[in-house]
């Protein structure tokens, strides 16, 4: 691990277990065992390495996803898998987003652009995997339903983050059921059958 890879990991840890705004830049560089000068060395400001960490935070939750998804029948499977786990990490992710959201715009900015075209590139290629498996319909437009379910997801996201505004709360049975039901609108005959039989019915 190089220099820069262990400030953004320590500091992702830092600001995720104690608040962006908590943390300062002495903090961080106390905690990696360099100077703070090291630090403005590498990174040019505090939203550099903010940017950074967020952005090293949101592969640490891809990759949990996938790990969770590991093991999955079919890819209608890995979804249902994925979500039903994903409210949790949506939960734990509120707080950070709030700050960033009030204090660095032009980060959570940069960020939800390149988390958004990652996740629907993810989307697509799980889209097409269930093409290929004859559990998606075949001819749709999958650029525009990969963008279409991942803002979707992210909608959802929105409606938990703001619950004492929506009066609309997530639990973890609705997000899957959710999921589930947007996929099951774009499935074959087959797939259907398969979130009915296997799914939704383990969800109720």
């Amino acid at each position: 691990m190089t220099t820069r890879e262990h400030i953004v990991a320590t500091a992702t840890d830092m600001f995720i277990s104690q608040g962006i705004r908590s943390v300062r830049m002495d903090d961080i560089a106390r905690q990696c065992g360099v100077s703070k000068r090291t630090i403005y060395e590498i990174f040019k400001d505090r939203e550099e390495l903010i940017g950074e960490s967020m952005r090293h935070h949101a592969i640490q939750s891809h990759t949990q996803s996938e790990q969770v998804a590991e093991g999955a029948e079919n890819v209608l499977h890995a979804f249902w898998l994925t979500f039903t786990n994903g409210n949790r990490f949506c939960k734990g992710n509120n707080t950070i987003i709030d700050e960033l959201r009030r204090y660095y715009p032009q980060v959570m900015e940069q960020l939800m652009i390149d988390i958004h075209e990652a996740v629907v590139a993810h989307t697509r290629d799980k889209l097409s995997e269930g093409v290929a498996d004859g559990l998606i319909i075949s001819d749709l437009d999958l650029d525009f339903f990969s963008r279409a379910l991942t803002n979707y997801v992210y909608g959802l996201g929105i409606i938990s983050a703001n619950t004492h505004t929506t009066g609309v709360v997530i639990t973890d049975q609705t997000m899957p059921t959710a999921v589930l039901v947007f996929l099951r609108g774009i499935s074959t005959e087959k797939g259907r059958r398969y979130i009915d039989e296997n799914l939704l019915i383990n969800n109720k």
